[in-house]
């Protein structure tokens, strides 16, 4: 960051000539440094609408796969009630696969979750920027333009209030047209996008292969379903009284 002076320096006056380049050099700085802030705040404003998208896709994906899951559970639960262990085995395995989906949609819409709200933040930091980019400006205006008498000055006075004019235009139009652009650009996305979960039909379920680290998901799964784990009745009634 450029520095602002607040006087001559060590209280020797400066001549016309210094600190005239000293207000154009400040207001060029501070030019470059507003639409740096702008760019900014509007690819924040892009990012949070893209991540919400993701957040929304992931939270379907999620969706779909708890069902998917459950079906499979349901499925196991019966075939081993009527005693089909390898039938419920079978079910079991396709329940891990989409509890593993459910898993891998949980955590990407975590990330989401969190991104959105980091860009929510540079871009309430770039926001505050701005005015404080001003505020640096001004106060260089204040030290430097009495040192700029006569026409030089009254030239310079014009320039310099409409470079301030520029610095202080309100940002939210260019916002909105970035918003509007990443809407339109999710939508088309969208349209153009294959289903990130595709339906798959019972038959199918046999054929998924089984996966690792999916116990703690398929037991919430049960615990929504109301389902036990399969286990041979003595096992379930030990289970009951441990409970009790």
């Amino acid at each position: 960051m450029w520095n602002p002076p607040t006087g001559p320096p060590n209280g020797v006056p400066l001549r016309p000539a210094e600190a005239r380049r000293e207000v154009e050099e400040a207001v060029a700085a501070a030019c470059r440094r507003d639409a740096d802030l702008r760019a900014e705040i509007v690819a924040t404003a892009a990012a949070r609408i893209h991540a919400a998208a993701g957040h929304e896709l992931a939270a379907v994906e999620a969706a779909d796969a708890a069902e998917l899951a459950k079906r499979a559970l349901e499925r196991s639960h019966e075939a081993a009630r009527a005693g089909q262990r390898a039938d419920a085995a079978r079910w079991t395995a396709a329940a891990r696969v989409f509890a593993m989906r459910l898993r891998d949609a949980r955590r990407r819409a975590a990330a989401l979750e969190a991104e959105i709200a980091a860009d929510r933040d540079r871009g309430g930091r770039a926001t505050a920027g701005l005015e404080e980019n001003v505020r640096r400006l001004e106060a260089v205006l204040a030290a430097r333009m009495p040192m700029v008498p006569g026409r030089k000055g009254a030239k310079l006075q014009a320039a310099v209030d409409a470079a301030v004019a520029g610095l202080r235009q309100p940002v939210a139009e260019a916002v909105a047209w970035a918003e509007s652009d990443a809407r339109r650009a999710v939508a088309a996305a969208d349209a153009a996008g294959e289903p990130a979960v595709e339906p798959v039909v019972e038959d199918e379920l046999e054929a998924e292969v089984d996966l690792d680290g999916a116990e703690p998901i398929l037991d919430e799964l049960r615990a929504e379903l109301d389902l036990d784990d399969g286990a041979a009745p003595a096992g379930r009634e030990r289970a009951s009284r441990a409970r009790r």
